[in-house]
């Protein structure tokens, strides 16, 4: 959706951000994914830069801070943009990154190019953010937490239209928090919208979602995002084998996490707003197909 415009935000934030960048020449609004908040492109006197911001009291503000927090610590090794400039200013959290010249997003499908280089910015994630370079984000616990809450309501009481319920019960009991925490900083939110190709490689931004944990996590939840493209989850599971991480992923704890990450989805598929309810119920089936495969 595209929220805020640039005339829409106070005079101290153009101020802010032409401190950095020198005067705004053009403003391209663009689409601020589910937040509601400003995001656009900016031609400026040091070149394009691009800039999203949110107020202080938006239900999005703590995902903007985040990615303030992980911006400025990210080490260079990282295929992501870089932080040129964040703040509070006048009521608002506004951040500058460099400009991707962005050509596409990445395609996860069976056989894509793209695949190997993603699977290299997740083994790089583990290794460069082993232990977290000082990002104060929340626990990984936080956003499963957030997710079981919705899976257990579901599981309490069961739509008639919930298939697997067996399998998801066996699975929901497998998750142990102990085994998702650790000291890596995750993004939490690989999918082909947050990882574009550029001309000499793929990118990878929104750390909206970043938290701390086991650094295998990272892989887990990406092999959901697999099988929605077309993987069996055998296939998912053997690409995500060439992630270093994954070898020490415990095999019930993975489990638990397949069951509430899908659990979750058949939950907003269920409830959720209308206009993302058919794309959570094809998310919902890919995750219940990994459950249903680790489950046996």
């Amino acid at each position: 959706m595209i929220g805020y415009k640039w005339e829409n935000l106070p005079a101290e934030v153009h101020g802010a951000v032409e401190a950095t960048c020198g005067p705004v020449e053009h403003v391209t609004s663009l689409r601020g994914g589910l937040t509601a908040g400003f995001a656009a492109r900016l031609d400026t006197h040091i070149g394009r830069v691009f800039v999203k911001a949110i107020p202080d009291g938006s239900p999005s503000a703590p995902l903007y801070q985040r990615e303030r927090l992980v911006g400025a610590v990210l080490p260079e090794e990282v295929p992501a943009p870089r932080t040129l400039w964040s703040g509070h200013c006048a009521g608002w959290i506004t951040l500058v990154f460099e400009h991707v010249d962005v050509e596409r997003a990445v395609d996860f499908a069976p056989g894509s190019p793209d695949l190997p280089d993603v699977l290299d910015i997740v083994r790089v994630l583990g290794e460069r953010l082993t232990p977290n370079p000082g990002a104060a984000v929340p626990s990984v616990t936080d956003n499963v937490e957030f997710l079981t809450r919705r899976a257990d309501r579901l599981l309490a009481d069961p739509p008639a239209d919930l298939r697997e319920l067996s399998a998801y019960r066996t699975a929901r009991a497998g998750l142990d928090w102990a085994a998702i925490a650790g000291d890596t900083l995750l993004h939490s939110d690989l999918h082909e919208d947050n990882l574009l190709v550029q001309g000499d490689g793929v990118r990878l931004i929104d750390w909206g979602l970043a938290c701390q944990g086991a650094a295998w996590v990272e892989i887990a939840l990406l092999i959901p995002r697999l099988i929605l493209a077309g993987h069996t989850p055998e296939q998912a599971e053997q690409a995500a084998e060439q992630v270093p991480s994954w070898k020490s992923a415990p095999e019930a704890a993975v489990t638990g996490l397949a069951a509430v990450w899908s659990l979750f989805r058949e939950f907003v598929a269920r409830n959720g707003p209308e206009h993302i309810r058919a794309s959570r119920a094809q998310a919902a089936m890919a995750g219940r197909d990994w459950v249903k495969h680790r489950v046996g």
